[in-house]
């Protein structure tokens, strides 16, 4: 889609609904690269919508009462497809993304306290270092000089999460990781191909070799790491790294091992990095196409902050700030869709019968953008994340983070990260979105612009 300049309502970017399903020909092509892109508008229509192609269907699940249901009310029957476990598990072990049932909790209940408020109060120092050390490379830059967005916002959570991860003496860690990730996403996916009969398995087989082989070269650094640490350990923690080691199960004082630290922390560098890179992208594209709101964030930031460095303590004062993030996350989730699930037993959701083997896919890119959940559902517009406007709203019909027990346990520090980034650089930029892009999105485990986004910094 060629990016048009901003006008009172845009069109925004994103792959064209089809209005009836693809062929299986057509879903195979546009698939491998962005899967959304195959969902018809009956999707968008319909709370519970079967998904069927010749060897394999799936129903998507959109209503809220229903997706509480399978991930919270009887999550134990929805447990994640084995497929999806299996990818998962070859690159990210047995951590909180991809375990089950007692292992899950246990871990749960380990790593909770390195995210409480006392912790993330902790980060925030940091974060805004970061984020204003950006905003200082970018004062020196020509006026009007045009940056990757996409990258630019890459490098940033990356800076921030190996220095919160890591602390700065392991920093090289985070290069580490963020190279085998950008290697390794392209082989978590899969498209209808893997679901096949005999070329099926064949593919998956290949891609979890190549998983393996991908994430091989990390572990070895992870262990030394890892090692070293534990067998010096500070007198307080220094970073996230020094907390998982020391942690202690509150039930059976267990602490993690080794490996088990590892998947952890190869999780949350992904969650802390990528899925906040992809989200700031979208905030500043959708920022540069309605000015309106823009004029409103930067009134609400010359209101609080008044030009100096935002702080923790700030940001319960920047309510439009976050609501702004929010919104950017309804029409742009990180993550556009979650682990797909198998019943265990029959089932019925919400009057829709489910049976036993059946597969559920709830997709947080259809359920943000739905007719039935949203008013008007393609608008951009922050204010419906106000107190008034959200009163009501079911919890389930919005799930940026995923849900009920298994909700993203970094929630609340992708959110900080966010708004301090937020608040540092539009009290000094306005970035404008380049004419003439071509922007396609790639949903892999996070949705991308597939070369980037070239924007325009325009000095306040």
């Amino acid at each position: 889609m060629t990016i048009q300049q901003p006008i009172d309502r845009p069109v925004l970017i994103g792959p064209e609904v089809p209005e009836k399903p693809l062929s299986l020909l057509k879903a195979i092509k546009v698939g491998q690269v962005n899967p959304i892109a195959t969902i018809p508008r009956a999707a968008y229509r319909d709370l519970m919508w079967s998904s069927k192609f010749f060897f394999a269907s799936a129903l998507v699940v959109n209503d809220p009462v229903a997706i509480k249901r399978v991930l919270l009310d009887n999550m134990a029957n929805y447990p994640k497809a084995k497929l999806e476990q299996e990818i998962l598990g070859a690159a990210f072990g047995e951590g909180l993304l991809v375990s089950e049932g007692e292992k899950w909790r246990a871990h749960r209940r380990i790593m909770s306290p390195s995210f409480d408020i006392r912790s993330l109060t902790g980060y925030a120092p940091a974060m805004a270092e970061c984020a204003d050390a950006l905003a200082r490379r970018w004062a020196e830059l020509a006026p009007g000089a045009t940056v990757d967005i996409a990258g630019e916002m890459t490098r940033l959570t990356l800076e921030i999460i190996s220095r919160t991860m890591f602390s700065a003496s392991d920093a090289e860690m985070g290069d580490t990781i963020a190279e085998t990730m950008a290697t390794g996403q392209e082989a978590l996916s899969f498209t209808v191909l893997d679901f096949l009969p005999v070329i099926g398995p064949i593919r998956v087989r290949r891609a979890l070799k190549r998983i393996r082989e991908t994430f091989s070269g990390l572990d070895g650094s992870m262990r030394r790491l890892i090692e070293s640490r534990a067998a010096s350990p500070a007198e307080a923690p220094r970073d996230l790294l020094d907390r998982l080691i020391a942690a202690r199960d509150s039930e059976s004082g267990i602490g993690m091992d080794e490996k088990e630290v590892r998947d952890e922390v190869v999780i949350i560098f992904l969650a802390g990095h990528e899925t906040t890179a992809v989200a700031m992208t979208f905030v500043w594209y959708l920022l540069s196409q309605h000015p309106a709101v823009e004029a409103k964030l930067h009134d609400e930031l010359a209101r609080v902050l008044g030009g100096r460095a935002p702080e923790y303590a700030d940001l319960a004062n920047l309510p439009y700030t976050r609501m702004v993030i929010e919104e950017s996350m309804r029409l742009y989730p990180p993550a556009p869709g979650l682990a797909g699930r198998e019943a265990l037993a029959d089932d019925d959701l919400n009057g829709h019968k489910v049976k036993k083997g059946d597969m559920i896919a709830i997709e947080p890119w259809i359920v943000h953008r739905h007719e039935k959940l949203w008013d008007d559902p393609l608008r951009f517009d922050p204010e419906r994340f106000s107190p008034e406007r959200s009163a009501g709203r079911p919890r389930f019909a919005y799930i940026p983070f995923g849900g009920g027990p298994h909700i993203c346990i970094g929630a609340q520090l992708a959110m900080l990260e966010a708004s301090l980034i937020l608040a540092t650089l539009a009290q000094r930029f306005r970035p404008r979105l380049a004419p003439g892009q071509d922007i396609e999105l790639v949903a892999r485990i996070t949705l991308r612009p597939r070369d980037g986004m070239k924007m325009m910094l325009d000095r306040r």
